[in-house]
């Protein structure tokens, strides 16, 4: 079997979107974690927490069923290792910013990664920008600015925290469609064991030193620490789901259901820190899901409305 057949199994959109949205749903509480931490954590330290968990975990995978392919060795480390640093510093952003913004607010910014992954592909893959591309723009940013806006305090009230947490939330969404780009084109080279395994072991080792130096300098209170290493499981499920999307569908069919982020988000405020979005907040991620549908499905309409001519 061809390792081209191997790792793109026949298309399946309905399954494919599926295992996007329990993606989603696994990943929530790893963005929150900022959250989660109350503030006790750095956020380096959760990311570090998370990646290490996952890097055992898929450690303990190997050793149960070994390897797919009978060894460790990748002929595409390098991207990996690239992946590895866009993804610590995506998730790095995103749980700072949710330590700083309501749940929902920090994941109605991220979702801006959509067309940021557009943008990024016109000025490194050379692809055409057509308008629905501009007019995805301009919805996903004025959605984001509502989602600002809900979030700054009345005046007379110190609000400097807001813009640290919401231009963090920005960066992540910008390393996030950076790594994106990473997993399409490992999703479909790779076994799943590898592109999890690489990636978690480079990042938990990147991230060693500057926890070390937190360790040092300020301290860890590992006994409140240690139960975040479950976010590493947690984030290798999410992440499979999401390997096994990318084999069934195109990325373009796929990008809309990450939308779904935002209601999740929402729905895990709301549970578990009595959160609730503001009209304004909630008006503009239903913008910033609209330019996602447009982002997605604007040429598919023009097409289909050009051949009933």
């Amino acid at each position: 079997m061809s390792l081209q057949s191997r790792y793109q199994p026949v298309e399946s959109t309905p399954l494919a979107v599926g295992l996007v949205l329990c993606g989603v749903i696994m990943f929530t509480p790893v963005f929150a974690a900022g959250k989660l931490a109350d503030g006790l954590l750095p956020a380096v330290v959760l990311v570090w927490l998370r990646y290490l968990g996952g890097a055992m975990t898929m450690g303990g995978v190997v050793m149960v069923r070994g390897l797919p392919d009978g060894t460790l060795k990748s002929p595409q480390w390098k991207l990996h290792l690239l992946r590895a640093g866009l993804g610590t510093g995506g998730l790095g952003c995103i749980i700072y910013a949710s330590s700083r913004l309501p749940v929902v607010d920090a994941a109605a910014i991220g979702l801006t990664k959509g067309f940021m992954a557009i943008a990024l592909a016109g000025l490194l893959l050379r692809e055409t920008i057509l308008l629905r591309h501009w007019i995805a723009g301009a919805l996903c940013a004025l959605g984001a600015y509502l989602v600002v806006r809900s979030s700054v305090p009345p005046t007379g009230q110190s609000g400097s925290w807001v813009w640290d947490g919401v231009l963090a939330a920005l960066l992540g969404a910008f390393f996030i469609a950076c790594e994106a780009l990473m997993i399409k084109v490992l999703a479909r080279r790779e076994s799943s064991v590898l592109v999890l395994g690489y990636v978690n072991m480079f990042a938990a080792v990147i991230m060693t030193v500057p926890v070390v130096w937190i360790a040092v300098t300020d301290g860890i209170d590992w006994s409140f620490a240690l139960p975040f290493l479950a976010l590493g499981p947690v984030a290798i499920i999410g992440q499979t789901f999401n390997i096994e999307a990318y084999r069934r569908a195109d990325a373009a069919t796929l990008a809309p259901v990450g939308y779904s982020w935002v209601l999740s988000a929402a729905a895990f405020g709301y549970l578990f820190f009595g959160e609730v979005p503001t009209p304004k907040a909630a008006f503009g991620a239903l913008l910033i899901a609209a330019g996602g549908f447009v982002l997605t499905f604007g040429g598919r309409f023009r097409l289909r409305f050009s051949a009933g001519r």
